[in-house]
């Protein structure tokens, strides 16, 4: 995992655990409240740092997901191979990698999902009730670290309107235990709901702000567009570098001749409901939600190995398997050096140059060991601007100026617009004449000058951005 601070949103999280913020204040969809409760108690309780602390939580719960989806292939995969085939695929897949590297939620959230499906195929494998109570708790819980595990709704309306008959029966005193039960998972988030809703006195803008938040057009978005389907399938091919995912085809049917009744259903409606949200959901980072997907994929291709493989494979088929799953790092450790060459590949990755930063290796290569580019950049930043100066940066770069200067003591007479540790109003409110007080001063700042990443205050008719170091020195573009 990464040794400390982060750009971007990891290192919006990590400054979250340091302030304790429990809420996003944006919205409730981006609360995240279980995965902030573990890393607020390692960081409290161990005595390790925000940052550690917000990056070992991802990392151990990418760690168990690898775990959830083994025991789930065990499950369901009698063949050897295929389990270890299945488990490793997904262990170096460079979406769950990465995002389990840095302070990122979304392995929390599979850690939950994939242990809702264990307990889920093991109620529809023994008809004990119990393990239904504890899938539907997990679910409740997952709802806490993100929205995604209410895709798992449809499975469950799925099995219960073509297997209700096959099904233990549940009495009334069973549903409500299972409704409970759900509750008792998603209190923390439940309990910010009611608090949100104190403060708006809507109940739509609070199931807005809880269910949907500011990207609700995207959340709602069909169109499907073939530049969009290519991203997908590209995004698939470079997590799954390997032929075995042909094979994944033929492990979807094959579990549906062997698995217990309602398993395959309920797997396949939730495989297919994660997969078509991750793959139209067009933000930035959209390939991060296509994660949930890679554990149905990883399952699926694990029971396809199962069944070319046999019983009893060769040692020459059994390595030939194994070796495959495991070539995902080779094809990761090259990857910067040959997109450089490629053009068509560069117009893929952000074209945005940040000091100790090389975006080809950030976004290609999953692995953060040693990386402290955020860090050296930030007090680098912080060092080199005059007193009393006033700096902004976008939300990329200013996290972990924000996180170095509240947890290094490094230049606190630098004012930085934005800061979630020691915010300040008055840099809010500023108004044009504040704005031209403190350039003519030489005290304003900015990070990087590239449009889309300036001070939507700064009118750059009238100013312009001067180099100085790592930052540029907003002046008069004329006489003020």
């Amino acid at each position: 995992m990464a040794p400390g601070p982060l750009w971007g949103d990891s290192g919006d999280a990590q400054v979250r655990v340091l302030t304790g913020a429990w809420n996003d204040p944006r919205d409730l969809a981006r609360s995240h409240v279980s995965y902030y409760a573990a890393a607020r108690l390692v960081h409290q309780n161990l005595g390790v740092s925000a940052a550690t602390a917000a990056n070992a939580v991802a990392a151990i719960a990418g760690a168990v997901t690898v775990a959830n989806v083994c025991v789930l292939i065990g499950l369901l995969v009698p063949s050897w191979v295929g389990r270890v085939a299945g488990a490793a695929l997904l262990a170096v897949s460079h979406t769950l990698w990465q995002l389990s590297c840095g302070a990122e939620v979304m392995t929390f959230s599979t850690m939950l999902v994939s242990a809702e499906l264990v307990l889920m195929v093991r109620f529809l494998q023994t008809g004990c009730r119990g393990w239904l109570l504890f899938a539907v708790f997990a679910n409740g819980l997952g709802w806490t670290t993100h929205n995604l595990s209410l895709l798992t709704w449809p499975a469950y309306a799925a099995l219960l309107t073509v297997h209700h008959r096959r099904l233990p029966r549940l009495t009334t005193n069973w549903l409500a235990g299972m409704a409970l039960a759900w509750i008792a998972g998603a209190v923390p988030l439940l309990v910010l709901a009611v608090r949100e809703y104190a403060e708006l006195r809507s109940v739509w803008d609070t199931l807005r702000s809880l269910l949907v938040g500011v990207y609700a057009e995207e959340v709602f978005a069909y169109q499907v567009t073939g530049s969009g389907v290519l991203r997908v399938l590209a995004y698939v091919t470079f997590n799954f570098p390997t032929p075995l995912v042909l094979l994944a085809p033929w492990g979807w049917m094959a579990l549906r001749r062997t698995s217990a009744p309602g398993v395959w259903l309920f797997l396949s409606v939730a495989a297919a409901t994660y997969a078509l949200f991750g793959a139209r959901y067009r933000v930035p980072d959209q390939y991060t939600f296509l994660v949930h997907a890679y554990l149905f994929a990883a399952l699926f291709v694990a029971a396809g190995i199962g069944w070319w493989c046999g019983g009893g494979p060769s040692r020459f088929r059994a390595g030939a398997v194994l070796a495959l799953s495991l070539c995902g790092p080779l094809l990761y450790a090259w990857a910067p050096t040959a997109a450089r060459s490629v053009p068509r590949v560069q117009r893929w990755l952000p074209d945005r140059e940040i000091p100790y930063r090389d975006a080809y290796a950030w976004f290609l290569q999953p692995w953060r060991a040693g990386d402290d580019g955020a860090a050296r950049f930030a007090r680098e930043v912080l060092k080199s601007l005059p007193d009393g100066a006033i700096l902004f940066a976008d939300s990329t770069t200013r996290r972990p100026i924000d996180y170095v200067q509240a947890t290094e003591n490094v230049r606190p007479d630098v004012q930085l617009v934005g800061s979630k540790w020691r915010p300040r109003a008055d840099l809010v409110r500023m108004n044009a004449d504040d704005v031209a007080q403190f350039v003519a001063d030489g005290r304003l700042f900015c990070v990087g000058g590239e449009p889309g990443y300036v001070w939507s205050a700064l009118a750059l008719d009238r100013y312009v951005l001067s180099p100085a170091g790592l930052v540029s020195r907003v002046e008069f573009a004329g006489k003020p």
